[in-house]
């Protein structure tokens, strides 16, 4: 693992995620690249501008500002706790621009905050999430948190919980779980979908299938999938090989 991802959009809910950010990159030495993808505020045209550009576009340019700066202050700060971070600032549609930079970073994971979708917006991002988790090329790790975007439990790996399915082989077992075993010293349990309710891990792996694809599986979710959107422990995300 040499380019760990982490899209932020500075939110409470991406606070617990950043502490999983630390870990994995301390543990695998990993470069950090942060992500904000920035979303333009539309203008309102009904406004009068009487020769000056608008509240709306000053508004927006100012929201922009702050979030180049709010992003390069964590850059700073994640650089002095002696991580190697790099910067990534884009506009568009957040799930899409995610997967570009994924794309175009050879990234070998996307660590991403999942808060409890109560709200508006904690729906969008969690839509946001779900996109990613269903068409990214890398492993997505994803990371629950509370409504007020404390985690849900500590950021540390003693623990895998590995959830099989019916098609899952011991070479699949070994291939997504041999590194982080090593890396974290941890111990592995395999279980089926009818124990994953009861798995007490730090950190669940799991495969998603492209077979009937991601939609069939969010309209007639099994076990396995409901994971991403339901799980109060960490899930990290692979991708059958199409």
């Amino acid at each position: 693992m040499t380019n760990l991802l982490f899209p932020t959009d500075f939110s409470n809910h991406m606070t617990a995620a950043l502490d999983w950010v630390r870990l994995f990159a301390r543990k695998t030495g990993a470069t950090v690249t942060l992500l904000h993808v920035y979303q333009p505020m539309i203008p309102d045209s009904t406004l009068p501008t009487v020769g000056d550009p608008g509240l709306g576009i000053m508004a927006s340019q100012e929201i922009e500002e702050i979030s180049r700066q709010q992003i390069n202050e964590l850059a700073t700060k994640l650089q002095a706790e002696g991580l190697s971070v790099e910067v990534e600032w884009r506009i568009g549609s957040v799930d899409d621009e995610i997967l570009e930079v994924a794309k175009e970073r050879v990234a070998d994971l996307i660590v991403m905050g999942r808060s409890n979708l109560s709200t508006f917006f904690d729906r969008l991002a969690g839509s946001a999430v779900t996109d990613v988790a269903g068409e990214a090329r890398c492993p997505v790790l994803i990371i629950p948190t509370t409504a007020d975007g404390e985690s849900v439990r500590p950021a540390q790996v003693h623990t895998i919980a590995y959830a099989m399915q019916a098609q899952t082989t011991q070479a699949q077992v070994t291939f997504q779980t041999e590194s982080l075993l090593e890396a974290f010293d941890a111990q592995l349990v395999v279980l089926t979908e009818d124990k994953l309710d009861d798995a007490h891990a730090d950190l669940i792996v799991m495969e998603l299938s492209p077979k009937a694809g991601f939609l069939d599986n969010l309209l007639h979710p099994n076990h396995t999938t409901a994971l991403i959107e339901k799980s109060d422990i960490p899930v990290l995300v692979y991708h059958e090989k199409k």
